[in-house]
């Protein structure tokens, strides 16, 4: 990297604790997922019918719902108080929740309170990250507006570490306890550890310092959101759809993979572990060198190049997999999804100007996750259960189609950026 690409001190600080920051809180939001096959059952029993509904439908869906929600409350707080401040409540309320998941009372001990309470945190870890991730995005853009390569690399490498934390502890875990111990008391040492972890972060994080950007603003508007829908609904537009290629890529390949592969594929749970971590791998190391290359190369080249790859590779990887090359077929994915996790939160974050560039980059990024990530599972399972699509044809066809999107997504964010460095190199002004 050339000198005056170079971080100094104080910016690998920042994209330090970013990093740290956004890692741990992904780690504390897939941990439920993660862990709650071992714990599901304390808390909506079989025998209570309704309750099992619930815990089926009502829990997967608010952890979608609640993050436009906290991408609407806290972005109205960046966009008025500061970035600083958001990233201090919302990993605040995170370490808490998972805190208190870790140690609430089952349903034999304390009755329907333990399963409404659970549900309570969950909402509360939903409107967390809702309001972490864009604040994150936009506390990084504005903090080294000419080395955003750079600090979007290190800082969504932090954060997709999360999940890859995620698996390996519990791989840890099933090492270390049996199934009866992990069902018994097991399953909350993930959530007091990830809690503590962000409290220790929350001590860090207050030492960092307002952009600069937010200090220069004098003309707020009294209520962000309405004057972003009234103002610059094309950037909105263009965000949502160009958001459809990171949110569709990473629950198709790495949040809804291992439920796929279990119950669609019928690989064992234990090939599984073992794949996805590997996976991981590549996509973190993809992310880190993504962010080098947008140092010199631009946004809108690299989004569109990874389009075309991802039209190109998808039934590739989907080939592998049923060719029993499963691995192969998962790095693919986990690559191109590296490729998109680090590029489209620099490219939303150029679409708005400073004093709405948090409830743009909040919206766009939540609407567009909630949307094209959020349903996908529902998508590619029914469409595969009701014989509508093939077991391998369904995801390929609907990458394919978030791809489609995200190119409509990608000509519009060309035609009305906010900032023009999200077109240009780097070394050029911002």
């Amino acid at each position: 990297m050339s000198k005056d690409l170079a971080l100094t001190a104080q910016e690998k600080k920042i994209v330090g604790l970013a990093a740290l920051g956004g890692m741990l809180e992904f780690y504390d939001f897939i941990i439920y997922g993660i862990f709650s096959v071992y714990f599901a059952h304390q808390f909506f029993p079989g025998d209570n019918q309704l309750l099992s509904v619930i815990e089926s439908y009502v829990v997967f869906v608010l952890g979608y719902i609640a993050r436009p929600i906290g991408g609407m409350i806290f972005s109205h707080v960046g966009d008025e108080h500061g970035r600083k401040k958001v990233l201090i409540i919302t990993i605040i309320l995170m370490g808490l929740s998972s805190l208190g998941i870790g140690i609430l009372p089952t349903y034999s001990q304390i009755g329907v309170a333990a399963p409404i309470l659970l549900l309570l945190l969950r909402l509360t870890q939903g409107l967390a990250l809702g309001g972490e991730l864009p604040s994150t995005y936009v506390y990084i853009s504005e903090t080294m507006p000419h080395k955003k390569g750079s600090g979007f690399g290190i800082t969504m490498t932090g954060v997709n570490s999360g999940l890859l934390l995620g698996m390996l502890i519990n791989q840890l875990m099933n090492t270390i306890l049996t199934p009866a111990e992990l069902a018994d008391y097991g399953w909350r040492l993930p959530f007091i550890f990830g809690g503590a972890l962000c409290l220790i972060s929350y001590k860090i994080r207050k030492t960092l310092q307002e952009t600069n950007a937010f200090q220069r603003i004098h003309d707020k508007p009294d209520f962000p959101l309405v004057y972003l829908f009234k103002n610059n609904p094309k950037q909105l537009l263009a965000g949502t759809a160009a958001t459809a290629i990171m949110s569709g890529l990473v629950v198709a390949a790495i949040v809804f993979m291992p439920t796929y592969l279990h119950e669609i594929i019928k690989v064992d749970s234990k090939t599984i572990s073992h794949i996805m971590p590997v996976a991981m791998i590549f996509n973190v190391i993809t992310i880190y060198c993504t962010g080098k290359i947008a140092n010199h190369v631009s946004s809108y080249s690299i989004l569109k190049y990874l389009l075309i790859a991802t039209v190109l590779l998808t039934p590739v990887s989907y080939w592998l997999i049923a060719n029993s090359f499963i691995s192969s077929g998962v790095i693919i994915l986990g690559i191109l999804e590296g490729i998109a996790a680090m590029i489209i939160p620099l490219l939303i974050t150029s679409l708005f100007p400073a004093k709405i560039r948090l409830t743009g980059v909040a919206m766009s990024y939540n609407i567009g996750f909630t949307i094209f990530g959020g349903l996908a599972p529902i998508i590619i399972s029914s469409s595969i259960k009701s014989g509508f699509g093939g077991i391998y044809s369904t995801p390929i066809i609907y990458l394919i189609a978030i791809a489609v999107i995200a190119a409509f997504g990608l000509i519009f964010a060309k035609k009305h950026s906010h900032d023009s460095i999200v077109l240009k190199n780097s070394h050029q002004t911002n």
